[in-house]
């Protein structure tokens, strides 16, 4: 059984090599059409429904209009082999020969095509309208991430009978292309709907000691089910602060990674401010320790020679301790 089988398929290699080897004869026998004149387009794009002999070949001196055969789907490839392309030539009578076993010609029909993110986005509207709060994002299997149209449809869609299922947070939904009234493409898609929440994060890499200002930052969004616990999303919380060691763009900050700068060096002269609700007095210090905002410091008087206890409050700006 085996050996029949082995002998089938060398049957079939040596009457392929046969035929291809007729092909070429046929070739030889057959001169090239004027110097190269008329040749193959190695790559076709078509509109209509049918390829025409003009599609394939150029320099025609005739049948340029004349039926092939039907174009591929919307956005779909047709690849004409070389052996393909004899048999035309040779049926229609054409004075072209290949010019070897790599000659094609690859025919696309041009389409409109609806790409996965515009699909995401009509998802999305028509989750919302049915209720669902906040920011989110959806996830359709890939297969589903493409419609493609004739070219002479415009790229549009329409969502309808959405179904959502809160306990897992997912959907199903049927999409209509371009438009529910001429559906064209229509069919049923499955997908995960993944809850946002938007967390603060700096524009650019900032090394410790820069102090964080609301310019600093920007904001992205992170799928709930990939958040960190303790993940700061308050943005006011980054403000004021300075990476405890290099801060890296548009990552996401926990507490851990920030410190408060030291905005009073040792040795810094501090408008120390003395209020206890009747007096509001204030005088002038040096610092005798580095000191973040929020910090007790000591200072020392530099008209009594004091010295005392004071909360840093700003730079070179603290608050005398009640």
């Amino acid at each position: 059984m085996t050996n029949n089988f082995k002998c089938s398929q060398t049957y079939r290699h040596r009457m392929a090599a046969a035929l291809w080897l007729l092909t070429f004869v046929v070739m030889l026998a057959v001169p090239v059409y004027a110097n190269g004149a008329m040749g193959i387009k190695e790559n076709v794009v078509v509109t209509g429904n049918n390829i025409t002999v003009g599609d394939v070949f150029y320099g025609l001196e005739r049948d340029h209009d004349r039926v092939l055969g039907v174009s591929p789907r919307p956005g779909q490839d047709l690849v004409l082999n070389a052996r393909t392309l004899l048999r035309i030539a040779i049926a229609l009578d054409l004075p072209w020969r290949p010019a070897g076993s790599n000659d094609q010609v690859t025919i696309r029909r041009e389409a409109t095509i609806i790409g996965q993110n515009m699909i995401e986005d009509h998802l999305k509207a028509a989750i919302a309208h049915e209720g669902f709060g906040g920011a989110f994002s959806v996830r359709i299997p890939t297969d589903y991430g493409q419609i493609v149209l004739p070219r002479e449809e415009k790229a549009s869609l329409d969502v309808t009978q959405v179904s959502l299922n809160r306990s897992n947070n997912t959907f199903e939904a049927t999409i209509a292309a371009p438009s529910a009234d001429n559906p064209i493409q229509k069919f049923q898609v499955s997908g995960t709907i993944h809850p946002l929440i938007t967390v603060p994060v700096l524009k650019e890499n900032i090394q410790n000691g820069h102090v964080i200002g609301i310019e600093d930052l920007d904001y992205i969004q992170v799928e709930e089910a990939n958040f960190l616990n303790g993940t700061i999303v308050d943005d006011q919380a980054l403000v004021g602060m300075t990476p405890r060691r290099f801060g890296v763009a548009g990552r996401p900050l926990r507490a851990g990674d920030l410190m408060a700068p030291k905005i009073v060096s040792r040795g810094d002269l501090v408008t120390m401010i003395l209020d206890d609700g009747v007096l509001n007095l204030t005088a002038k210090g040096k610092a005798l320790e580095n000191g973040s905002k929020g910090e007790t410091i000591r200072i020392v008087n530099t008209s009594s020679n004091i010295t005392i206890e004071a909360i840093v409050t700003g730079i070179n700006e603290v608050r005398v301790a009640q």
